[in-house]
């Protein structure tokens, strides 16, 4: 790309707190104008961007005018799932560049919805499990789990909103009584009133993405994962993910018939991640994110192969050319990575001890903090308890553990009580 051809484009701006890096960076360097749109004043975008506007984003009758009066030449939106699900549709009404349709969305991010299409093409679907006595959803929310016998040899089953991330409303339960509670829970956290009862299945995690370019496929990466030890009825989370995934082989089975899928749904540009469970040797999605995902896996490939997606987001937002040449993508990762996720108890975080240290370490090429001292953590347990994510690269795999040991051996956290806020690191990694 030209470096003037963006210069003086007004590119507004939804969310993206945890890529103000990358989007200020491909900014400053185009010279592109950026106005952020949201109604927290302390949001992190809001402390960078040249113009600043604490609206709704989600109210159509107040963006579309905005986005006229303002002479936005495009939009970037890297809000988290319900946001998006909330304006996807009026922005196909603006005329900007946008990767998604309401009707594209709406296959990939509703989980029901999803299952069914992994069904038509060939892609193994988690089996799903009936509540014993579902309760009634609010007005205009369908039960997707009708009153039929009790869990039986099923063991634990998971209860999730269709349409929600960040482990918000999913609980594991063990008995009927979890369940009801559970099934009440994740239609709280629906927007759209519905929830998915499937069976608890075990193995091997596992994830990968699609870039679509033009109406081409890519699978920039795979990964495995380390967790910590669930917190009550929550699912695990993340302290470790590890590239490339040992299952890779396993993973590769998925990539023709999703390629299809995107195909026939007609996303010419654009990324997907996908998340799941390899059980006897079977690869089954469990989640996905039709938009730039919170575990933030762009930077390894961006380290790996110079290829930015925040990047491409914003050029496609602006022009409707996704990225440029994506031809390293078909090349497997050259180095080892690993993103260490540091994990904290509940409690107020008074000493942070480490980061500047860690940031210096020349193996670590990123370094991204989400709290501070004196801020409170009440998130234990969920995908938001973690201070930072801290990027690690090596040449091995003996060489990515020792560096990743450095890095814990590094970093320390206080609470009021002076004890450490620190989640117990799993013992195996």
């Amino acid at each position: 790309m030209k470096s003037d051809e963006l210069k003086g484009k007004r590119l507004a701006v939804f969310g993206a707190n945890n890529v103000v890096d990358e989007v200020t960076d491909f900014a400053h360097r185009h010279g592109i104008v950026l106005i952020s749109v949201g109604n927290v004043p302390e949001a992190p975008i809001h402390q960078v961007t040249d113009e600043q506007y604490y609206l709704d984003c989600t109210e159509e009758a107040t963006m579309l005018p905005f986005f006229k009066e303002k002479h936005i030449d495009g939009l970037l939106s890297c809000s988290g799932e319900m946001v998006i699900r909330k304006t996807v549709g009026f922005i196909g009404k603006t005329g900007f560049h946008y990767y998604a349709t309401p009707e594209q969305w709406d296959v990939l991010m509703n989980k029901q919805h999803f299952k069914e299409a992994c069904l038509r093409y060939g892609m193994p679907a988690i089996p799903e499990v009936r509540a014993p006595q579902a309760p009634q959803p609010p007005k205009g929310g369908v039960s997707k789990c009708a009153a039929t016998p009790p869990l039986g040899g099923w063991g634990a089953v998971i209860v999730k909103p269709v349409d929600n991330g960040g482990s918000f409303g999913i609980t594991v339960c063990h008995s009927r009584t979890e369940m009801e509670e559970a099934i009440a829970k994740a239609i709280r956290h629906s927007t759209v009133g519905e929830y998915l009862c499937e069976k608890f299945i075990v193995g091997p995690y596992f994830q990968f993405e699609i870039w679509r370019q033009n109406g081409k496929s890519y699978f920039p990466y795979t990964k495995g994962r380390v967790f910590y030890d669930a917190i009550g009825t929550s699912p695990q989370q993340p302290f470790l993910d590890l590239y490339p995934s040992p299952e890779a082989d396993i993973i590769k089975r998925l990539y023709e018939p999703m390629s299809r899928l995107f195909d026939d749904l007609g996303i010419d540009n654009g990324s997907c991640m996908f998340q799941g469970i390899i059980s006897d040797g079977v690869p089954y999605i469990m989640d996905n994110a039709f938009r730039l995902s919170g575990g933030m896996d762009f930077r390894v490939v961006h380290e790996d192969k110079g290829i930015d997606l925040v990047a491409c987001y914003m050029q496609h937002a602006l022009t409707g050319q996704f990225g440029d040449d994506f031809s390293a993508l078909a090349e497997p990762l050259h180095s080892r990575y690993a993103t260490v996720c540091i994990g904290l108890k509940n409690g107020q975080i008074t000493r942070i001890k480490g980061i500047d240290e860690v940031r210096q370490l020349p193996f670590v090429y990123g370094l991204y903090q989400y709290y501070h001292e004196g801020d409170i953590m009440q998130y234990s347990g969920l995908f938001l308890q973690v201070l930072c994510r801290i990027f690690v690269r090596a040449n091995s795999r003996q060489e990515l553990q020792s560096n990743i040991n450095t890095v814990l051996g590094l970093i320390e956290v206080e609470g009021t009580d002076g004890n450490s806020l620190l989640r117990n690191y799993p013992n195996k990694y």
